[in-house]
């Protein structure tokens, strides 16, 4: 990396979003973290990870465990990964992601519907349609559930139960998928701390969590040190040490600034980029300039309402009014 050509054009930092897979090589500041999961994954086959909205879950599986699982294969088996979200579909939604990595000649013959229907018909289910589908020879299969709260927050109730009947149904065979006494298919969930409890009402899955969980910690000092420096780096720029000081500072002991932090970098390197100054670091100036991390936000949101016509204007106006009441679900993005 380097050139001037690159470093105008990436922007190493996702803001508000998590990392994707594939920006695992700008991810700073979380190598400790990944190791420790890894090693409760390998030993549990399955792992919870939770945390806080904003703790960086999800970037901390896709970027930091991921890449760690994947460079584990030898010569004679491989990891499948399977990622997905549960949504309001838990099994349709894992059905897709089974599809979108089934190899092979026989794969145009194999319909997401017949995968559903395996999942349903058969008591193991989701451990038999990951055998069947996935499984070659000495293969594992990692099976990723991001934001496992999905299903809580999603299901309707029920009236033969307490809990919608399509989120049992899918605990159930996801337990049951992990106590396979064979031993290819190993798992994490991601979920935000505040639902927790929610697990309590499934018996199997809590004895999971028990046994195997990982509780994300907030970056300290150092953590965060690279999270600044690295990506500026990765991307071929530099970065004053004095605007490292500053962001640290304006940091402080607020512990959940992650995401705050990442937008403000955001903006301040799209900033620097179009100054079309690629030799020169980025500075206190370029920081300030887009609000620093106190005002970046609300700054970046009157450019996007700006950019809208009259209809737009109002339709947003409409859509603020009416999610500005707080609630439980009311969490700062990017977990």
């Amino acid at each position: 990396m380097g050139s001037n050509r690159e470093t105008r054009v990436l922007n190493p930092f996702p803001g508000l979003r998590p990392f994707a897979p594939e920006e695992s090589d700008l991810f700073f500041g979380r190598e400790k973290e990944s190791g420790e999961v890894v090693n409760k994954l390998l030993k549990n086959r399955f792992v919870t990870v939770i945390g806080a909205s904003g703790s960086g879950k999800s970037s901390l599986i896709y970027c930091g465990v991921l890449p760690k699982v994947r460079n584990m294969k030898d010569d004679t088996s491989s990891w499948k990964i399977i990622m997905f979200r549960p949504g309001n579909d838990p099994i349709g939604n894992l059905g897709n992601s089974i599809r979108e990595n089934i190899t092979g000649t026989d794969s145009v013959n194999i319909s997401h519907e017949n995968i559903i229907l395996d999942i349903h018909l058969n008591p193991d289910g989701i451990a038999s349609a990951l055998n069947k589908y996935l499984v070659k020879g000495d293969d594992k299969v990692l099976l990723v559930v991001d934001q496992f709260e999905e299903l809580f927050r999603y299901s309707t109730l029920d009236a033969s139960e307490s809990k919608g009947s399509n989120t049992a149904e899918f605990v159930g065979k996801l337990v049951s998928a992990i106590i396979q006494p064979e031993g290819k298919i190993f798992t994490i969930i991601t979920m935000r701390s505040d639902f927790i409890g929610e697990c309590a009402h499934y018996q199997g899955l809590t004895q999971l969590i028990n046994n195997s969980n990982y509780l994300v910690p907030y970056m300290d000092r150092e953590n965060y040190r690279q999270a600044i420096e690295g990506p500026v780096k990765y991307a071929g720029a530099k970065i004053d040490p004095k605007l490292v000081d500053t962001l640290l500072a304006d940091i402080g002991d607020r512990t959940d600034q992650l995401p705050v932090l990442q937008h403000a970098l955001m903006r301040t390197w799209t900033y620097w980029q179009e100054l079309d100054e690629p030799d020169r670091p980025l500075s206190n100036i370029d920081y300030e300039s887009v609000g620093t991390m106190s005002d970046a936000m609300s700054r970046h949101a009157n450019e996007a309402f700006e950019e809208l016509g009259p209809g737009g204007k109002d339709i947003c106006e409409r859509m603020f009014k009416t999610i500005k009441k707080t609630g439980r679900d009311c969490k700062s993005p990017g977990s």
